[in-house]
């Protein structure tokens, strides 16, 4: 389901219809088109004169505008909303696609970076735009205990394993070297705790490695528990060579892919919105954002629910995306993840 669009135009039968065809040119060709064209290729049942007036109508709602190079039509934003929120029919993935996702998430996945990086893989190769997921943020998750695992003098491996029976990895940075029977002692102190206290979190582990002179509480803070979750992107590569010769756009683009924390936030800031419920595809639009690097591209998410904390999964695109087929794709691989979480949750 997608959310409604409060600034939509009531349009008839005939404008949807058009509006449509010319929508459904641009996406594919990237071009504008005429009433001819229209005429002829999107089967409209009237005549290019009829077309003509209908595109002049819409024009005059702002959902469609003039180019400069031709006497053709290309949508506005506006027409792209409307058409997300009330137009666009959701084509389902296909057969092949739907048995990637199975396969992916038949193997026994416990630890919940796994889940969702897997999960970023998975939407930008069936996409071929860019795969998104933001892990919700587990401060406040219990722990049921925690293995340190001494890599070498300077760098612990910590398995922090949930009352939900899931997963997570953190690599911990020393300031001071440490020997391997000294980790063992500090894993059996911290675990001593964690039986003794009555409901030891996430947030707890955190203060006790950050208040700890041994570790470094920035290397910490930045491998996994923060009051924010941690956000799982791949291919950024495609959004960066996507359709653009304005090289500030490209550079811009760079900036933002490449910096975890900013783009993090791009994506936290819609979890604190009311409007976006749990299972529900939502389509953003970058130039509605208002961030450098992103005015061409949307945002197609669906935000979920994993014991108390919030978090999404979506996929970036050009603003020219086949959206009946990514808002589909969401969609799916959305509903296989919450009932992924949810299994490995009750185990």
């Amino acid at each position: 389901m997608l959310t409604k669009n409060k600034e939509g135009a009531e349009m008839n039968d005939r404008e949807q219809l058009i509006l449509k065809a010319i929508i459904k040119h641009y996406l594919e060709f990237g071009e504008s088109v005429g009433s001819r064209t229209l005429e002829k290729k999107y089967n409209i049942g009237v005549s290019s004169a009829t077309i003509r007036n209908t595109m002049a109508d819409l024009e005059d709602k702002g959902l469609i505008a003039k180019t400069h190079t031709s006497s053709g039509r290309i949508p506005t934003s506006e027409g792209y909303k409307l058409y997300v929120d009330e137009l666009l029919k959701i084509r389902d993935i296909s057969q092949e696609e739907k048995a990637k996702v199975m396969q992916a998430y038949n193997k026994r996945m416990n630890q919940i970076d796994m889940i969702f990086e897997e999960t970023s893989r998975l939407l930008s190769k069936i996409s071929q735009y860019a795969g998104v997921v933001l892990e919700p943020a587990f401060t406040q998750e219990g722990v049921k205990k925690v293995k340190l695992v001494h890599i070498n003098d300077t760098t612990v491996l910590a398995v922090v394993v949930m009352n939900s029976s899931l997963t997570k990895n953190l690599n911990i940075f020393l300031e001071n070297p440490v020997t391997e029977s000294e980790v063992e002692k500090i894993n059996n102190f911290l675990n001593e705790k964690i039986v003794n206290s009555q409901y030891f979190t996430l947030s707890d582990l955190k203060d006790f490695f950050t208040n700890t002179n041994l570790f470094s509480q920035s290397d910490f803070q930045g491998n996994g528990i923060s009051d924010e979750g941690k956000l799982f992107f791949e291919g950024g590569t495609n959004l960066i060579e996507n359709n653009t010769s304005d090289i500030m756009n490209i550079i811009n683009r760079v900036k933002l892919f490449n910096n975890p924390n900013d783009l993090r936030n791009v994506f936290a800031q819609f979890l604190q919105m009311e409007e976006f419920k749990d299972g529900e595809v939502n389509v953003i639009f970058g130039e509605d954002l208002k961030i450098a690097g992103l005015e061409d591209f949307s945002f197609v998410f669906s935000v979920y629910t994993l014991n108390n904390a919030r978090g999404i999964i979506g996929v970036i695109g050009p603003k020219r995306m086949e959206y009946s087929k990514t808002v589909g794709l969401v969609e799916y691989v959305a509903e296989e993840v919450n009932q992924l979480l949810n299994q490995k949750n009750k185990q």
